[in-house]
């Protein structure tokens, strides 16, 4: 029986697929520079702080330490950040030259279209079947959450707004529709760097309490399951995540006004 083959250390890169190892390399460390330049964007890394060191990085965003080291360069070259003794620090946004901001700033609008275009594909649909499907339980337990959401109460509103989607999802009736969003919570609610910008915002320019949607626009989901009314049902929500996706992209449009003329 032939002995398998082994690569050889010495042969050419060509030979053992040590292209496609770099290609792939080289695309997270430059996901990685556009991951941090969204956070500079968006405010999240304000001008004059440091960024954080290469370990902790790595360890956020879970890679290693050469790609980190990839993507601080590019940041330093591209003008998003500067060097001060042995830190890096971040420059201005305003001053960043227009084509690298312009960059980042598609990043961070992308990101924002993106969740919520996966919201809707889900999210219609589950509000369409909810008010076919739904059960007396379904909706004392929605409107147990929809009166307790109080926008004067931020960081409580948030935390209900995710509760009270995901129980609509739940009473649609289709158990792997309703798992599927429970999984993608965190990245539907929590995890892009465009929620977190709010607070800095509201601090910054005197902006109002960082809620969008409203109560009114989740009893307008409600009652349109109430009444058993599918088409309503997926017609409010269409409206509702359209309304948060517009407030979202004006309001971290703050941070750089560039975003605001990205179609």
């Amino acid at each position: 029986m032939p002995t398998p083959l082994t690569p050889d250390p010495a042969a050419p890169a060509e030979s053992i697929g040590l292209e496609a190892a770099e290609i792939q390399r080289s695309t997270l460390a430059e996901t990685l520079t556009t991951k941090l330049r969204e956070q500079i964007l968006s405010g999240r890394l304000g001008a004059g702080m440091p960024l954080p060191t290469e370990r902790n990085i790595g360890l956020a965003f879970g890679v290693g330490r050469t790609t980190v080291r990839e993507a601080l360069r590019s940041l330093l070259a591209a003008g998003f950040v500067e060097r001060q003794g042995k830190k890096l620090i971040v420059k201005d946004a305003r001053y960043v030259p227009e084509q690298a901001a312009d960059h980042g700033a598609v990043a961070v609008k992308a990101s924002i279209q993106e969740v919520f275009h996966t919201r809707r594909l889900l999210e219609v649909e589950g509000a369409r079947l909810a008010a076919v499907n739904r059960t007396p339980e379904d909706l004392a337990a929605l409107r147990r959450t929809l009166d307790r959401m109080n926008p004067a109460d931020p960081e409580g509103y948030h935390g209900l707004d995710e509760e009270f989607h995901t129980l609509v999802m739940a009473a649609s009736g289709n158990s792997i529709l309703a798992q599927i969003y429970r999984a993608s919570r965190q990245m539907f609610f929590k995890g892009p760097a465009f929620w977190r910008v709010f607070g800095q915002l509201s601090l910054a320019d005197g902006a109002p309490p960082p809620v969008v949607g409203g109560r009114q626009s989740h009893e307008e989901i409600y009652q349109a399951i109430d009444a058993k009314d599918p088409e309503r049902a997926a017609r409010v929500v269409t409206e509702h995540l359209t309304r948060v996706e517009r407030a979202l992209v004006e309001r971290v449009g703050r941070a750089d006004p560039r975003l605001a003329s990205i179609p």
